[in-house]
């Protein structure tokens, strides 16, 4: 009788009292729960409220924006998330739809369906640096779905063309995720005033339980063979980074390709490498060896992110959701 009453912001607030265990009060030690029920729906779409950095990249007067020109990421408090379809589109953006974005969409598909949550999150992907009219690479296909395989259970995010982000794709999704630290988020923000939530992939981190992340735990978000074969060699090095860390695959997070060489540049190396005496081969040796290092970082970085998304998603998802869940 009390729920029939109470609002729907109000009605997560009272699970704990009225329901059993919930995915709410399983992860209540890592979650704030007041602020958490602070993550509300919204009743209609709304232009989202530029920050005064953003104002400032934008050229837009205000006063605040004149007293502070330094781009801050957006938190989790930060979102205003819209649950009135029963479901969210989430869109992963890197710099070339490359890599980031296309393994952070397969692997929050993969995470989503195993954790139950196939039917509430509908992941796509995009880049900001596309050519759109440059011809189709078949060594560059080849080259990311060779390194999204240990991720992504279908070539088809491989395989896919590449996409140019823009800002209508940024007003019709619910969530605009960056991936590659604050430099790309500054830039997504840049490009979509018209997102309602713009925030980088890691801020969800924090709600990934360890036990989860490192294959000892139940299993109940991420499958085994991720956490044990993704994730757990690189733990520690993924979560060895700052806030405002750009954590993508080129250097400083600006511009560049983050998926693979194209045939000119690979045929030109493989030609060097031929030609070079053996202190030169050491050192390109060295170099692949940091770059594939950087890479299994970046992919466990990827999947610790989308974990914590499935994982927070659940906790605030509507009350009849999670019990749709429970009761399967």
């Amino acid at each position: 009788e009390l729920e029939t009453l109470v609002t729907p912001r109000f009605r997560v607030a009272c699970m704990s009292l009225t329901r059993g265990p919930t995915a709410l009060q399983l992860f209540s030690w890592k979650i704030d729960r007041n602020s958490l029920v602070g993550v509300t729906r919204r009743r209609a779409h709304q232009r989202r409220q530029l920050p005064s950095s953003t104002c400032t990249l934008h050229g837009i007067s205000s006063q605040a924006s004149s007293s502070s020109g330094k781009f801050k990421p957006s938190t989790w408090r930060d979102l205003d998330i819209d649950w009135g379809r029963r479901h969210l589109q989430v869109i992963f953006v890197d710099q070339d739809h490359g890599v980031l974005a296309r393994s952070a969409e397969g692997c929050c598909q993969r995470v989503a369906l195993w954790a139950g949550a196939g039917h509430m999150v509908f992941p796509e992907s995009a880049g900001l640096l596309v050519d759109v009219n440059a011809a189709r690479n078949p060594d560059a296909a080849m080259a990311l779905l060779t390194r999204t395989f240990p991720i992504c259970d279908h070539p088809r995010y491989a395989q896919r063309e590449a996409y140019l982000f823009t800002d209508q794709d940024a007003a019709s999704v619910d969530l605009v995720i960056s991936v590659g630290g604050a430099g790309v988020e500054r830039l997504v923000s840049k490009k979509a005033p018209s997102a309602a939530n713009v925030v980088d992939l890691m801020e969800f981190a924090q709600f990934a339980k360890r036990d989860e992340l490192d294959g000892t735990g139940g299993a109940t978000i991420l499958q085994r063979n991720l956490a044990t074969e993704v994730v757990a060699p690189w733990l520690a090095e993924a979560f060895a980074m700052t806030s405002s860390e750009n954590w993508g695959l080129v250097p400083g997070g600006e511009g560049g390709k983050d998926g693979a060489f194209s045939q000119e540049e690979s045929q030109s190396s493989e030609t060097y490498s031929e030609r070079a005496p053996s202190s030169s081969k050491s050192a390109l040796a060295a170099a692949d060896a940091e770059t594939q290092r950087k890479l299994k970082i970046a992919r466990a970085r990827v999947v610790i992110g989308v974990t914590g998304l499935v994982t927070f998603l659940l906790a605030i998802a509507p009350l009849e959701e999670v019990e749709r869940r429970t009761k399967r």
